[in-house]
């Protein structure tokens, strides 16, 4: 199996790449799991891309942007002021741990609809 290759599309402006952070909460884990990668922003969309070279593509997502409801400041484990929570519209959580979140949360929450 290839390992998923991030890849903007024509229609979106980038904001940032291989942002370095952990992914604590995803709707697809019933317990918060620190998982490692990069993430990468859009005017469109989020994705996340685990690092590691076996069984990333199930820890790896990809939201828009459009499909987020709230998206606010929260503690990461133990208690690190990194995290910057999602809650997207169907309920659905991610719990995205970044240094320098005041400025990721910026733009998402400057893109929200």
């Amino acid at each position: 199996m290839v390992k998923k290759v991030y890849e903007v599309k024509e229609e979106e402006q980038l904001f940032a790449e291989k942002v370095a952070g952990d992914c604590w909460k995803m709707p697809n884990l019933s317990i918060n799991r620190q998982v490692s990668g990069k993430y990468y922003f859009t005017d469109k969309r989020i994705t996340f891309l685990a690092s590691g070279l076996i069984g990333t593509e199930s820890v790896s997502w990809e939201i828009k942007i459009e499909d987020i409801a709230t998206a606010k400041t929260c503690l990461t484990p133990p208690f690190f002021p990194f995290g910057i929570l999602i809650q997207m519209k169907n309920g659905d959580k991610y719990k995205l741990s970044i240094l320098k979140r005041k400025k990721y949360l910026e733009w998402v929450v400057k893109h929200l609809s």
